[in-house]
């Protein structure tokens, strides 16, 4: 798990003039190779989580408590929630249940919510169904499927 990229495939490896990782992120047309600094890979790449740890993760989701940092700068918050993405599960849930909830509260109070909830939630919700359909070698719909089985949706409700 790349910290700004997500998940990606180690595809190769450069050995001058200073080791370098060679990444791919994404696949099909939308597919980006990452030259990555091998001298940083094992304090800021890690892997998804194990198999275990994902089922325990989905089976987890309702009693996950939502993140309460607030700032009366809505820059700064949506900085603090992406920061968190990139510590990949269970914080990506943790950020996506925590968007979910304030878009639902701005909502029951008839306010637009802030924009910065929609572009995070779109991350938060991306990067946990992409590790957690790795960890569990089956799709991000699957993934999501099994969220819905358990009672949970992981986007916003018409």
């Amino acid at each position: 798990m790349h910290p700004g990229q997500g998940l990606c495939t180690v595809v190769g490896f450069e050995d001058s003039p200073s080791p370098m990782l060679i990444l791919e992120a994404g696949s099909g047309r939308g597919a980006a190779r990452l030259m990555y600094p091998a001298a940083q890979a094992e304090k800021n790449l890690h892997p998804p989580v194990s198999r275990d740890e994902a089922l325990a993760a989905i089976d987890g989701y309702g009693d996950l408590t939502c993140d309460p940092f607030s700032d009366r700068n809505s820059g700064l918050e949506e900085k603090h929630f992406k920061q968190r993405l990139k510590l990949g599960i269970p914080e990506s849930l943790r950020v996506t249940k925590t968007m979910l909830e304030r878009i639902a509260a701005a909502e029951a109070c008839s306010k637009k919510p802030s924009s910065y909830l929609a572009r995070v939630l779109r991350d938060a919700r991306e990067r946990s169904l992409e590790e957690l359909a790795c960890a569990l070698d089956t799709t991000p719909e699957e993934v999501e499927g099994m969220f819905e089985e358990r009672g949970h949706a992981l986007e916003e409700q018409a």
